[in-house]
């Protein structure tokens, strides 16, 4: 067995943006749980926190508060001032910073990745636990495992396995965190080894009684279920054992098209990746200016090469990226296109259960038609084929594995604060319009929605056995920034 861990600092993800202009004030309160919370701390129960706490611990008047109490993508529905941060270092910590926002009514907030469109990892007048600082990843060759702590994300761990050509099934974003098993999580290498949560082997978990249980198959196994899947609904994870596969070279890139192809492309790509091999992902993006498809394929890479060429002879593309590359590069690839630097963000995301034609001209009428101020973004990415989809649908509590969905993300940016109410009343309105074609579904990770009356459309018919271990495991709802299960 070899052994190796990093503590390196995390890549901040593609959207984020370090500015500290002020937003907006946006009062956020929470309707979900059953408790009421206070914000009045004390200094001297901060100092008995600090004086056992590894970590550090950030107050409003701290030099690193307006960037660290920042949700990832910054609007003013986001723009929350927690009481305190508390960025642990070690489990013990996180053990600490639970009981401390228990004892003093705090709202909870959890965050490592920092991805959540409903900006989950930051809270108003509460507590955020920030595991983003716990980054240990040790490495079993022989077993071809990882174990990682809940802060390292999908680069930094690659960074890690490849040494032994190696690969863990995670996000196709770097920054994304291990965490993204708790959603269900998709990725590059869904297609032939299944979702993230299908390749866990094992976890701890800190719940709402401040226990840590170990959840594996044989061990708390209905709560190793829920949290494949099942959001943070049931405590905090601290780190998780992932099934490793063997994963070296690659054929990686982008082609390039314009604006006037996309709707051509759009319709090739459905049906191209609907005969795809398990060894292919890919995404198709849509500006108002030009399409792009992200391609990853593993496998025999002669293969790969005559099958993305039928890709080429359909339409040359204006620029194309597409070579063999190692799979520790796949997070370093340039973009196809250009996805722009405004600093102001609102994402969403859709379930889209077929491609259809309605939908693709649906999508090239919003990129033709943006608000005034803003530039506007679409994705289709995670195409559902394969491994992924061949797992029954209540082997986890990640449900939606229907073959030839597509995850639709998409994301407005704007320069100025004043634009914001425009820009967003328009997000807003598109999210509405495409619920029609999502057939009242949506994929965990990309929820867009508050409320625990929306979890039917993220967990199905694996809903009710849910809200039975809601019940178990946190009856009072303290976990409820997040995909919300109400306690049954």
């Amino acid at each position: 067995m070899s052994i190796l861990s990093i503590t390196t600092t995390r890549r901040t993800f593609i959207r984020q943006s370090a500015i500290a202009t002020a937003l907006m004030p946006f009062l956020f309160s929470c309707q979900e749980s059953s408790q009421s919370f206070s914000s009045v701390l004390d200094k001297g129960a901060i100092d008995k926190l600090r004086n056992v706490f590894g970590g550090q611990l950030i107050l409003p008047n701290d030099a690193q508060y307006e960037l660290k109490r920042r949700a990832g993508f910054i609007n003013p529905d986001l723009d929350r001032h927690p009481a305190l941060i508390a960025v642990c270092k070690n489990e013990q910590d996180v053990l600490r910073s639970l009981e401390f926002a228990q004892q003093h009514q705090l709202e909870l907030s959890v965050r490592s990745g920092n991805h959540s469109n409903m900006g989950w990892g930051t809270v108003e007048n509460g507590m955020v636990v920030d595991l983003s600082q716990m980054k240990s990843v040790t490495i079993n060759t022989d077993k071809k495992t990882a174990i990682v702590s809940a802060g390292a994300t999908a680069a930094e761990i690659l960074a890690v396995t490849a040494a032994y050509g190696l690969a863990p099934v995670l996000g196709e974003c770097g920054s994304v965190g291990s965490g993204i098993v708790l959603g269900g999580g998709l990725g590059w290498l869904t297609g032939k080894y299944g979702a993230t949560c299908d390749n866990l082997l094992h976890a701890r978990m800190i719940t709402a009684d401040i226990q840590t249980l170990h959840a594996d198959a044989q061990v708390n196994h209905d709560l190793f279920w829920g949290i494949r899947g099942g959001g943070g609904n049931f405590g905090i994870a601290t780190s998780f054992e992932y099934q490793l596969h063997p994963v070296n070279e690659i054929l990686g890139g982008s082609f390039v098209y314009p604006i006037s192809k996309a709707r051509s492309i759009l319709r090739f790509f459905n049906e191209f990746m609907s005969h795809a091999p398990d060894e292919l992902q890919a995404d198709c993006y849509v500006t108002r200016k030009e399409c792009w498809v992200e391609f990853v394929y593993f496998g025999d890479l002669n293969k790969g090469e005559a099958l993305l060429n039928t890709f080429r002879k359909f339409a040359k593309p204006e620029k194309d990226s597409l070579k063999r590359r190692l799979f520790s590069d796949v997070y370093t690839m340039e973009p196809g296109g250009d996805l722009g630097t405004d600093p102001y963000v609102s994402n969403k995301g859709s379930y889209i259960e077929r491609l259809t034609d309605e939908v693709i001209d649906f999508v090239i009428e919003c990129v033709s038609q943006p608000p005034q101020s803003g530039n506007v973004f679409f994705d289709f990415s995670h195409y559902m084929h394969g491994e992924v989809c061949r797992i029954a649908s209540d082997a986890t509590a990640f449900e939606l594995r229907q073959p030839g969905a597509a995850h639709l993300t998409y994301w407005l940016t704007w320069k100025e604060p004043s634009d914001a109410a425009a820009c967003m009343t328009w997000h807003n309105n598109i999210f509405e319009r495409l619920e029609s074609y999502a057939g009242g579904r949506v994929y965990s990770n990309y929820m867009s929605t508050p409320g625990g009356a929306n979890a039917k459309s993220v967990f199905g018919s694996n809903l009710p056995r849910l809200k039975q271990l809601k019940k178990k495991y946190d009856p009072r709802n303290v976990f409820h920034l997040n995909q919300n299960i109400l306690p049954e």
